[in-house]
């Protein structure tokens, strides 16, 4: 039986606290990794802020990319979800080489 749907989860860490804090450039970045994996968004992205962190997440028609961040202790968890056959760690190829020191 095939997967229907291809899931990363990656946790990245020493991210620079500024690069994690910047909600602007965040969003950017999931939309980013949105087109390398070729999913289009259903909108834009939603980032939200509360306790010291943020999430920042993209839905789309055939899957989802969601970034939570703890900028304090810099740290990212990657979650990207999208139909297979798409090549999910497209995306995590973008959000690490632009989060990377």
């Amino acid at each position: 039986m095939n997967a229907t749907f291809n899931h990363y989860l990656v946790e990245l860490t020493s991210v620079s606290s500024e690069r994690l804090r910047d909600t602007d450039a965040l969003s950017a970045l999931v939309v980013a990794a949105a087109g390398a994996v070729g999913m289009p968004g259903l909108g834009p992205p939603v980032a939200r802020q509360g306790a010291g962190e943020i999430a920042v997440a993209l839905l789309c028609l055939e899957g989802h990319i969601v970034l939570h961040c703890a900028p304090s202790v810099g740290v990212c968890l990657v979650d990207i979800v999208a139909r297979a056959p798409a090549d999910v760690g497209k995306g995590i190829d973008v959000i690490s080489r632009r989060l990377a020191v």
